[in-house]
């Protein structure tokens, strides 16, 4: 009965009859939650792959200035793939025995390592999809350890102390999973989104930095 009450008053008072499980679940939700606003900010398309920024590097490498496509990388690094990945390339170009033999590489090497720190940003909801069922495992546990507790202390007198303890056995589950199987889900969504944004970034930049290419081939 008191799990039903809970479970219609409300996330208040099913928080409450999860007990210190329970606002620590809370509390795991509020930052996750937090977690996923962020990634909707920064895994875009637009934030990651911003036009304005590729063409004025495309406009740059077209006109063989490489001066500037650098200076135009170094103000927008940071704030996108392609700035990384066209200045990765430049310099590995400038510095390097092999030249332009080494673009491509160089472009995908530092596409690779900012998806990469990228995915990193990720590992909170994964944490928190993984730990969130094992508190409510835990919160089980206690409650089903006090309700053996009350049935050894008071015998069949020990039935509110036991419906109390079976109670927080369910609601600490209940919730486990209840933020658990959100985060899994969101959790695989940005990298999907992540992945694919990647693919599209190293296509878009292979051909911005194709005169680079050719100037290797000839």
């Amino acid at each position: 009965m008191t799990y039903i009450l809970a479970l219609e008053g409300g996330l208040l008072p099913l928080v409450q009859a999860g007990g210190t499980i329970g606002w620590i679940l809370l509390g795991l939700s509020i930052v996750a939650l937090a977690l996923v606003f962020l990634h909707m900010w920064s895994i875009r398309r637009s934030r990651l792959l911003p036009s304005v920024q590729i063409e004025a590097i495309s406009s740059c490498v077209q006109r063989g200035d490489l001066e500037g496509a650098l200076a135009t990388c170094k103000k927008h690094r940071g704030d996108g793939l392609p700035a990384s990945m066209a200045a990765a390339a430049i310099t590995r170009m400038r510095n390097s025995p092999l030249g332009a033999l080494e673009v491509h590489e160089a472009a995908e090497e530092a596409g690779v390592a900012e998806v990469a720190r990228l995915s990193r940003s990720l590992e909170g909801l994964s944490v928190i999809a993984a730990i969130a069922p094992l508190l409510g495992l835990l919160g089980t546990v206690l409650g089903m350890v006090d309700a053996f507790q009350a049935i050894g202390d008071q015998g069949p007198h020990a039935a509110p102390e036991l419906a109390s303890s079976i109670s927080l056995a369910l609601v600490t589950t209940l919730l486990g999973l209840s933020l658990a199987i959100p985060c899994v889900a969101l959790h695989a969504w940005f990298r999907v989104r992540l992945e694919g944004i990647a693919a599209e970034a190293g296509l878009v930049m292979e051909s911005v930095l194709s005169p680079l290419m050719k100037q290797g081939a000839a």
